[in-house]
């Protein structure tokens, strides 16, 4: 899976204490190996190891919002 800039990521009920109580991250930018993110209603923002974020992907920590604009778009 790719890490895109502006990504956003829905965070996992358990997960938000890990998140100062965020409901959402967004992936503001990324480098090989590290990604920079903002957490919803400016609650916060941070960065991690792009090994991280996979892993947090991998454990429903965090999933993908897809906006549904777009695929109304592609419809």
């Amino acid at each position: 899976m790719k890490i895109k800039k502006d990504t956003v990521y829905r965070i996992n009920k358990h997960a938000l204490g890990n998140f100062n109580s965020a409901e959402t991250l967004k992936v503001t930018s990324h480098s090989r190996s590290i990604v920079q993110f903002t957490l919803d209603e400016k609650r916060g923002y941070g960065s991690m190891p792009i090994q991280h974020l996979r892993y947090l992907l991998k454990k429903n920590e965090l999933s993908e919002v897809i906006n549904e604009k777009l695929m109304d778009a592609g419809s």
